[in-house]
């Protein structure tokens, strides 16, 4: 939905009791992508990619410009602990270029917006994002923000994981036109991140055993507004639904359902015509479909 802030859960976000089904409280989320200041050019190569231009952005930032992304990397939170920029950016490009020649396979189409990437220290992340605790990175408006550290910058699997799952984040907005709900858009995130959060096979668990399924209405519009006891359940719900949505009727049925939401056909219209049923009827299914899995030996929603 135009506005809306996507963003990754953090692995280490502890599951928490599990609550009664009630209307989650609404909070005020700023939906403002902040400026960085303007950059002096000079150019110079990137080893991570020869078409880049590396430019320093006072003493703040080093900004990265290739022509499918611009990376901005900010100063580490530790002055002690200095990140070696050009290395975050060679490692951050070979993980985006590979996504991109990747999601162009699956989606049928190349993207064309281009991206930027702001690595920032998590005292400047949570500053100018306002995300709350649980967040890991956001996605909003083609700009990609991830906290970094001196600690984080070398972990491969989780620069992947958080890379990988928020530009999928760019691509369905790109294809949908920001109209995407922000379930679905989880969904086609997480199933594509690599490997599933370990938590959120427990949370969907406890979830079902008290709980029907969250209305996908609450789930509209993005997770930042639930309270916190929602959330690891609401992520394992888009997960179940979307690939339960896949398995039945391929992939290519997300992106059409994306063309004709980009096109401005009503959601629940353009769900019917993708999906083959009443998106009501769909949700109906959903607590049955949970429980069953819920008994079952499987791990992942």
């Amino acid at each position: 939905m135009p506005g809306t802030k996507q963003i990754g859960l953090n692995p280490g976000f502890l599951v928490v009791n599990q609550v009664s089904l009630m209307r989650p409280v609404r909070l005020i989320v700023l939906g403002v992508a902040l400026l960085l200041g303007a950059v002096a050019a000079a150019p110079c190569s990137v080893k991570a990619e020869q078409e880049g231009v590396r430019a320093r952005a006072g003493s703040d930032y080093t900004t990265y410009t290739t022509p499918r992304f611009t990376l901005y990397i900010g100063s580490d939170s530790k002055p002690s602990e200095p990140i070696n920029a050009d290395e975050v950016a060679e490692q951050s490009l070979k993980i985006l270029n590979t996504t991109y020649e990747e999601l162009s396979r699956i989606f049928r189409t190349q993207p064309k917006r281009k991206v930027v990437l702001r690595f920032l220290s998590p005292t400047e992340f949570r500053r100018q994002t306002g995300a709350p605790e649980w967040t890991s990175a956001m996605y909003f408006r083609d700009e990609i923000t991830i906290p970094l550290t001196k600690a984080n910058a070398w972990e491969r699997d989780e620069l992947h994981r958080a890379l990988r799952h928020e530009y999928v984040h760019a691509v369905i907005a790109e294809l949908s036109d920001y109209r995407c709900p922000a379930w679905l858009d989880e969904g086609v995130a997480q199933l594509l991140e690599g490997q599933i959060n370990p938590l959120l096979g427990p949370a969907l668990r406890r979830w079902v055993g008290l709980n029907p399924a969250i209305p996908l209405e609450w789930l509209q519009n993005g997770f930042t507004t639930l309270e916190s006891a929602y959330v690891p359940a609401a992520y394992a719900q888009s997960l179940f639904a979307t690939r339960k949505l896949i398995q039945q009727h391929g992939f290519q049925s997300v992106t059409n359902y994306l063309a004709d939401l980009r096109k401005g056909v009503v959601e629940r219209k353009a769900f019917e015509r993708s999906f083959y049923r009443p998106k009501a009827q769909f949700e109906r299914e959903l607590t049955r479909e949970m429980r069953r899995w819920a008994a079952s030996r499987e791990v992942n929603p």
